[in-house]
C-alpha cells in the first residue's frame, strides 16, 4: 500500500501532507485544458496510426462495447462506463504499437480519471453518453476506412465536446450562453 501511494504521490495525482494524510490532486481547469490538448495531439497521433494497423478483430471489440457502454448510462454506473470508455479507446491506442505514446497517454488519461463523466444532472450524464456513442461509432468507421486524418479529427472533437462539457459543470452559466 505504501508503495502505491508512494507512486501515486510521484505521479502527482495524490499529494502528501507529511504525518497527516493523502490527497487525490485537484486540477484547475487550465490544467485540464492543458492536459486534453495533450491528449489531442498525442491520442489523435495514436488513432493515425491504428487507422493502419488494427486489426478486423480490435475493431470488432470496439463494435462490441458500444452498446454495453449505452447500457451503463446511468449515474449508477459511472465506473463501469468509465472502464469500458477506457478499453475501448485502448484498443485503437495500443493498435498503433508505439510504446511511449502508450506510456504517455496512460499518464494523460489517469490524472483526468477523476473528472470523466462526472456529470451530477441524469439528464445531461445520459445525453453525453449518447454523444459519445455516435462519435465512438464515427470513430470505428473511420478506423476501418483506414482514414487516419478522419480519425484525427473525430477524437479531437470528441474530446473538445468532453472539455465543453467539463466547463458547464465548472460554471453552469456557460449552458444558459449556448
Amino acid at each position: 500500500m505504501r508503495e502505491a501511494l508512494a507512486r501515486l504521490v510521484a505521479e502527482g495525482l495524490v499529494s502528501r501532507e507529511p504525518y497527516r494524510e493523502f490527497r487525490v490532486v485537484g486540477l484547475s481547469v487550465e490544467e485540464i485544458e492543458e492536459i486534453l490538448h495533450m491528449r489531442v495531439l498525442l491520442e489523435g497521433w495514436a488513432m493515425e496510426l491504428a487507422a493502419f494497423r488494427i486489426s478486423q478483430a480490435e475493431l470488432d471489440r470496439m463494435r462490441e462495447l458500444l452498446p454495453q457502454m449505452e447500457a451503463n448510462s446511468n449515474s449508477e454506473s459511472v465506473l463501469t462506463l468509465q472502464n469500458q470508455n477506457r478499453a475501448f479507446h485502448w484498443i485503437a491506442i495500443k493498435a498503433g504499437k508505439k510504446k511511449y505514446l502508450t506510456k504517455m497517454l496512460t499518464r494523460l488519461w489517469d490524472f483526468m480519471l477523476p473528472y470523466a463523466f462526472a456529470e451530477k444532472d441524469t439528464d445531461s450524464f445520459a445525453q453525453q453518453v449518447k454523444r459519445d456513442r455516435i462519435d465512438h461509432l464515427k470513430l470505428v468507421e473511420a478506423l476501418e476506412a483506414g482514414d487516419g486524418k478522419l480519425a484525427r479529427k473525430i477524437l479531437a472533437d470528441h474530446v473538445a465536446e468532453g472539455m465543453r462539457a467539463l466547463e458547464r459543470r465548472a460554471n453552469p452559466s456557460i449552458q444558459s450562453k449556448e
